[in-house]
């Protein structure tokens, strides 16, 4: 496995931490003594027992520069729940406790502001940005949590880097997205291969890592709820090739329709399917055990085709060994094959199909304004 060659004091220091409590505990520090900046990006930033005390933290910090990008989905969808499609009296209030969360960040003295705003057109709905990062100065966290109580219930990860390059590259991202002028980039710093993707030129900026998965010379193991083409298609191009191909997905699945879609795409693929437990909103590839790919992306078309990204690749020895012994060799040992009752060919069949077509109808959309000052 590649060592860095950088000077001990030069290269990152790694902090992963698994499930939402270790996450929180450990960045909440970080958000008490930043004196510079504390700037979060989530595309899930709930009022509620999980999105409360970070807008408090938040609201608290001594930091001079205090920032909040939120996803327009959040003013659309809370607990997984289309607001508009829904009477239950909770859903609204917990929209309106939202509001007033941000009104009172705001009143703070921090700024919010709204990434992908709907507008008029519903369809952008699948435009979505879907970064998570927090910069406290000159530490950063990426990976998949987001602020509300069903995403801190599921089982998921964060990574902390702490090196002042990455933080100010990552920072500079932050403030394309927060003036809306956002472009898709990426900069290999201190061993770290690191991708922002605007949504809108993300084939080309996946593209080397479709190119490393399909060459994966002996293994390549995923954890993600939702993957799909053509990141799968990539895999099972590793698998033909003679390399062990593993997809880790949650039984429970919130969105089923991407379990039936792997159920059915998997073994023909010579890819192995290994069903969770839990919930899992992880997203990270090993790839031949040098390789740790992780961030916000699930590895899917959406992202692909639309979504805003952040993905880090990294060759540190040390990371690679936390990462299998706090997730990978937990859902190793927690996972299993398929049972006869998990796949239908019909649904298989049907959740294809439909994902084909999605995929369609996203590859015409363009996207709209890509921020917009907070309004509840």
């Amino acid at each position: 496995m590649q060592q860095s060659t950088l000077p001990q004091d030069e290269r990152p220091r790694f902090e992963l931490l698994v499930g939402s409590a270790a996450f929180w505990t450990r960045a909440s520090c970080d958000i008490a003594g930043a004196e510079r900046r504390v700037l979060v990006q989530a595309m899930t930033f709930e009022g509620d027992d999980a999105g409360l005390p970070v807008a408090h933290a938040i609201a608290q910090s001594p930091a001079a520069d205090r920032r909040v990008l939120v996803d327009d989905y959040t003013r659309h969808v809370v607990n997984d729940t289309f607001l508009a499609l829904s009477r239950d009296p909770a859903l609204h209030g917990e929209a309106a406790e939202t509001r007033a969360m941000f009104d009172r960040l705001m009143a703070a003295g921090a700024g919010v502001r709204v990434t992908n705003p709907l507008g008029r057109n519903p369809l952008r709905y699948a435009t979505r940005n879907h970064k998570k990062l927090l910069v406290m100065d000159d530490a950063v966290w990426i990976g998949g949590i987001n602020f509300s109580d069903h995403n801190f219930a599921w089982h998921d990860m964060m990574l902390r880097i702490e090196h002042a390059p990455i933080a100010d590259w990552l920072a500079a991202q932050f403030d394309a997205d927060w003036s809306g002028n956002v472009a898709t980039a990426g900069e290999g710093i201190a061993g770290i291969d690191l991708l922002s993707l605007d949504g809108s030129g993300n084939e080309a900026g996946f593209a080397p890592l479709l190119e490393m998965f399909a060459g994966a010379r002996r293994s390549i193991e995923v954890i993600s709820a939702y993957p799909t083409f053509p990141f799968v298609d990539a895999m099972a191009q590793a698998a033909r090739a003679g390399a062990r191909v593993t997809i880790y997905t949650p039984r429970p699945n919130n969105k089923p329709v991407i379990r039936d879609y792997l159920l059915g795409a998997a073994a023909p693929a010579g890819v192995e399917l290994r069903l969770t437990p839990m919930m899992t909103h992880a997203k990270a590839a090993l790839i031949d055990g040098e390789a740790l790919v992780l961030g916000s992306s699930n590895f899917d078309f959406v992202s692909h085709r639309a979504n805003a990204e952040y993905v880090a690749t990294v060759r540190d020895a040390a990371l690679i060994a936390e990462f299998e012994a706090q997730m990978l060799a937990p859902i190793r040992d927690g996972s299993g094959p398929p049972e006869p009752g998990d796949f239908s060919a019909w649904r298989s069949w049907k959740a294809r199909a439909a994902l084909r077509l999605a995929d369609a109808l996203i590859a015409r959309l363009s996207h709209g304004p890509r921020v917009a000052e907070w309004r509840g």
